[in-house]
């Protein structure tokens, strides 16, 4: 619980005598006697109202005193107390209130000298819900407190999808959804290689199916040599009652459990513990913070995190990194090591293990196993930093070339491209990818359906696309260092024109056409660049890492935006044909689809399965059927062209 307890402009306050230091006038006249002493956030705002920074404290007037009387000497502040006229102070109960508020505010704000942790989309982990009568293993991206255990994070999708491919030849649990379960009449192909167990039809009783989901959670937990014991355990058990056939099923797991883990051991520890290790490597102003995860004693992964223009100090940094790093998804693990103590320690702690459910302990080791994980984790940080450091070399050496191949004013650090998408006119969409020092920044992706054009018009598209992202980027002082339009000279035009419509004719733009050995043309074998004013297109040499660059940018806003058009047609076209069965609302049509999937598996259920979902009937679900039909005999009527 929170309240807003007062904002202070020098309007409001006498002078109370500190001396300058670079202050902005108006909080020279800050009086602090107005200020809270209970834990809050104060927002610091600039002249025209923008936050620029969010703070917590336990003692909002303590904190606000250091930075007036000049005792803070990190870099930024001098920038910050120049900049920031207004500051607002919010009171809370108290710190983990303060805590929790001052991540709020960070996201929705985004202040210039707070650090940001963007939302990570690569993070998953495996999934087993317990609670369900036959339960499967599945990979997810969201952590829900649903009686489910999870295993993870894990930050390659790919890699663990290929690890749950192997255990389904060690443990042969369905792959099928909940709805395609309760519906299949017979065995799927799984069951016929050897891959399921068929509890859809019967194939298997609850307790056996359980035994093998219990096998299967003992090997995500890393237990490797209990699951190996209690298969020989089986097999023996087997043998001694001349079950010859099921011994020789358990063998063939145990045989395919030992190939498929043998290789998964490196770094382990004496405990089983699940644990979080940070590192941390930091040159001046800029940072990488690396993670190690250990899970049931093994380390599973890794990420780093890269800061630049960073003035806080580390322990500063570290607490708002912490909060936004586990409120984003990731698993809580039973501790975190850290290479500092933090002052807000006790609290964070107590907000992850309400989180958690269980305790979390944030630990500062100085020697033993601990302390070498520490510096582990350390020594991948250093190594991460020297590694993007010679990444980013490289790539502002190509922008460096991109801009003397172009001839551009400046290296283009932010790069806009634009793409359209439709299907002779239907749901045409516009789509902006965006790299920022040559790699993607997808938090700065936008799409846009088209509003004012009508029929097929591309360039027309084009010129009403590049008009409201132009229209924007002006109003909020965010113009781009270059425009990129995905097509040749006509597009280049529809976009130049609308930077004419706008005054910026002068902001960089050129477009990049793909090759068309077709035309029997030297210069369309291969990608070429058109530019205002010049008649014949650039062309890059073969391989060149500029057009590489230009054409992953590209390429970016054509997935974007066919991803977008897809679907745009795709709810059209849902919607479409399950809105016109008389007499069924939104709501009976989205329980159709939660418990079937598609239409198509809508008609090929029986009538007693649409009538046993609640809200339903016999009736009902006998003119849902006769609907969807008919509607298939229309749609396959001889001269039908669709």
């Amino acid at each position: 619980m929170w309240y807003l307890k007062s904002m202070v402009t020098s309007e409001e306050h006498s002078d109370k005598g500190f001396p300058e230091h670079g202050i902005a006038h108006e909080l020279q006249s800050l009086d602090l006697a107005t200020v809270p002493t209970e834990p809050g956030c104060y927002i610091m705002r600039d002249a025209q109202g923008v936050p620029v920074y969010v703070g917590k404290a336990a003692n909002l007037r303590a904190r606000i005193r250091t930075y007036l009387a000049n005792r803070d000497e990190r870099a930024t502040v001098a920038f910050l107390m120049q900049r920031a006229v207004h500051i607002e102070f919010i009171v809370t109960r108290n710190e983990k209130e303060a805590l929790l508020l001052e991540d709020s505010l960070i996201k929705r704000y985004r202040p210039r000298y707070n650090i940001r942790l963007r939302d990570d989309k690569t993070y998953v982990s495996v999934r087993v819900n317990l609670s369900n009568e036959f339960p499967r293993i599945t990979v997810t991206r969201k952590i829900v407190r649903d009686g489910s255990r999870y295993f993870g994070p894990y930050a390659s999708a790919l890699a663990v999808r290929e690890t749950l491919k192997q255990m389904q030849r060690v443990f042969p649990l369905r792959t099928c959804s909940d709805a395609v379960l309760r519906n299949r009449t017979r065995p799927c192909l799984y069951y016929e290689i050897g891959q399921c167990t068929a509890p859809c039809v019967g194939k298997i009783t609850p307790e056996a199916y359980r035994e093998i989901v219990n096998q299967a959670v003992m090997a995500l937990e890393g237990k490797r040599n209990d699951v190996e014991a209690l298969l020989l355990e089986k097999i023996r058990a087997h043998a001694e009652r001349l079950e010859f056939e099921q011994a020789a099923v358990i063998r063939d797991r145990l045989l395919a459990l030992r190939q498929t883990f043998e290789q998964q051991y490196a770094v382990r520890t004496d405990t089983a513990e699940d644990r979080d290790v940070f590192g941390v490597h930091r040159e001046g102003r800029f940072c990488v913070v690396q993670v190690l995860f250990f899970r049931s004693g093994r380390i599973i992964g890794s990420r780093a995190f890269p800061f630049s223009r960073l003035d806080m100090p580390l322990d500063e940094m570290f607490s708002s990194f912490l909060l936004q790093f586990y409120t984003q998804g990731v698993p809580i693990p039973d501790e975190i090591l850290l290479p500092m103590t933090l002052e807000d320690t006790a609290v964070l702690e107590d907000f992850l293990s309400e989180q958690r459910g269980k305790r979390v302990a944030i630990r500062h080791p100085q020697r033993g196993e601990k302390r070498a994980f520490l510096d582990l984790a350390e020594r991948n940080a250093k190594s991460s930093f020297e590694e993007m450091r010679l990444r980013e070399h490289a790539q502002r050496d190509v922008l460096e070339q991109a801009r003397q191949l172009l001839e551009l004013p400046q290296i283009p650090e932010r790069m806009e491209c634009f793409d359209i998408s439709t299907i002779q006119g239907d749901k045409p969409v516009g789509a902006m990818s965006v790299f920022v020092g040559g790699v993607p920044d997808k938090t700065r992706y936008r799409h846009y359906a088209i509003r004012e054009v009508k029929g097929q018009d591309d360039f027309a598209m084009l010129h009403e696309v590049v008009l409201r992202r132009m229209k924007r980027a002006i109003a909020e002082g965010d113009l781009p260092d270059l425009v990129v339009i995905d097509g040749g000279k006509g597009q280049l035009n529809a976009a130049l024109a609308a930077l004419r419509d706008l005054g910026i004719e002068d902001l960089p733009i050129v477009s990049i056409a793909k090759a068309r050995p077709e035309e029997n043309r030297p210069d369309a074998t291969q990608d070429r660049f058109f530019l205002p004013g010049r008649k014949n297109p650039v062309v890059p040499p073969p391989n060149s890492p500029v057009l590489h660059l230009f054409m992953r940018l590209r390429d970016e806003a054509h997935r974007f935006a066919i991803s977008y058009h897809r679907k745009r047609r795709g709810k059209t076209t849902l919607k479409t044909i399950l809105d016109d069965i008389p007499g069924l609302g939104k709501k009976r049509v989205q329980a159709l689809l939660n418990a079937f999937g598609s239409v198509e598996r809508i008609r090929a259920a029986d009538v007693s399965e649409v009538a046993a979902l609640p809200g339903f009937g016999v009736r009902t679900a006998q003119q849902i059927k006769n609907f969807l039909n008919e509607r298939i005999q229309e749609s396959t009527q001889p001269g039908d062209t669709r």
